[in-house]
């Protein structure tokens, strides 16, 4: 939980994509080839003016990590895509030194060796790749874009072209996946020689077309059962392969850890721009400033600065916000940093979960940790830790002299 005054991260959300999949609600457009131009042009100045408030506002002293995510970043425009990481890295490098990670979101249809070089001139380090499936039947069904084919030659040619590092995303439970096709996809994509793997069990969003055909029947979403398996099936290859879980849905060679997303699971300080970029910087007595872009697009186009929404989150909902990302990751929480954050000490407020929940939680040193099957189920642990917070912080609102709610 870094403390005021240390390097923030930035976040850039690109609201396009050339096909939106099946199963995602994130907030992006599809334009065609020609609106894309025109449209990426006025997100591009948007963010521009964005990003001078925010240096007016907070100080322009540089950026310790930034993530140019989505949508797909990858499919702007050449033109707009280097201008944009031109931007950013100025942005990134004001505070007179270079960020110590600068990730690009990219799917691997668009990856060729100019993008790879624009990236590289750029000073991006690493890259992201969406590959969610290596079975074509999946693929299809989420809407994917390439086969399993094409997808796989877009791999080898990262593999053998980028200098930096790289890692890619895959999913389990997606109808149309089989235990053993996960398993060839993950022995297939490690033999690459990446070093981070993220694995992201599916989740049926309201309102998405995924959803709405399991609903009506139309795919069948694999069982718990099913999930299970294909999961342990992923899980034996990785391990096998060298890499180490650290964190519930990633995957890392020692030493490849993202450094930008331990950022948000640590609740430090970052800033966003594009719409829908959720913003956290740190306040007084442990509480912290929530900044959220809005994700009409014509609406943050106008003034960006203007369309955010800002709240102040404090008392059980930010200890319990920084419990509930810290215990995601292997390394766990840190119950001094806790204390000197907000004053207290955790098990005061959350209650003692290494007695309550031995088999998930365990106290090593000073901090409580998941266990690998708590990694898993962590649902018990932080409900109790929920509810034992909400009394904790009833029974010492400001009129009885405790700390704030």
């Amino acid at each position: 939980m870094p403390a005021v005054g240390e390097s923030r991260s930035l976040y850039v959300h690109v609201p396009f994509c050339l096909s939106r999949c099946s199963y995602c609600d994130f907030h992006s457009s599809v334009p065609n080839p020609q609106a894309l131009e025109a449209a990426s042009e006025a997100w591009l100045a948007a963010i521009r003016v964005h990003l001078d408030t925010l240096g007016r506002r907070f100080g322009r002293t540089g950026y310790g990590t930034v993530y140019l995510g989505g949508g797909s970043p990858s499919c702007l425009p050449r033109g707009t895509l280097s201008r944009t990481l031109s931007l950013i890295g100025a942005e990134a490098r004001a505070g007179g030194s270079d960020p110590v990670e600068f990730t690009m979101e990219a799917n691997p249809e668009d990856v060729d060796a100019t993008l790879l070089d624009t990236l590289v001139q750029a000073g991006v380090d690493r890259l992201s790749i969406g590959v969610q499936s290596l079975e074509d039947d999946a693929r299809t069904i989420a809407g994917r874009r390439g086969d399993a084919l094409s997808t796989m030659r877009n791999l080898e040619r990262i593999a053998g072209s980028w200098g930096g590092r790289w890692s890619a995303d895959l999913m389990y439970g997606l109808p149309g996946q089989s235990v053993e096709g996960l398993a060839r996809d993950v022995e297939n994509i490690a033999d690459f020689g990446l070093g981070h793997l993220s694995l992201y069990e599916l989740t049926l969003e309201e309102g998405t077309p995924l959803s709405k055909s399991a609903a009506s029947g139309g795919v069948r979403i694999p069982g718990d059962d099913e999930r299970g398996d294909q999961y342990d099936a992923a899980r034996e290859i990785l391990a096998r392969t060298g890499f180490k879980r650290y964190e519930v849905s990633n995957w890392a060679i020692p030493g490849q850890e993202c450094i930008h997303n331990d950022v948000y699971w640590n609740m430090g300080d970052w800033l966003a721009v594009g719409p829908s970029g959720v913003a956290n910087v740190a306040a007084s007595c442990g509480s912290f400033l929530r900044l959220e872009n809005t994700a009409d697009d014509a609406l943050y186009l106008d003034d960006p600065a203007a369309s955010c929404s800002e709240s102040i989150v404090a008392g059980k909902d930010a200890a319990f916000e920084c419990l509930m990302t810290a215990l995601r990751r292997t390394k766990g929480f840190d119950l001094a940093i806790f204390k000197q954050r907000f004053g207290l000490e955790a098990a005061t407020v959350f209650g003692r979960l290494e007695e309550g929940y031995p088999d998930l939680v365990c106290l090593e040193g000073d901090s409580w940790r998941a266990t690998d099957r708590g990694l898993d189920t962590l649902n018990g642990p932080l409900l109790s830790a929920l509810s034992s917070a909400e009394r904790f912080y009833a029974e010492s609102a400001p009129s009885k002299g405790g700390p704030p709610r």
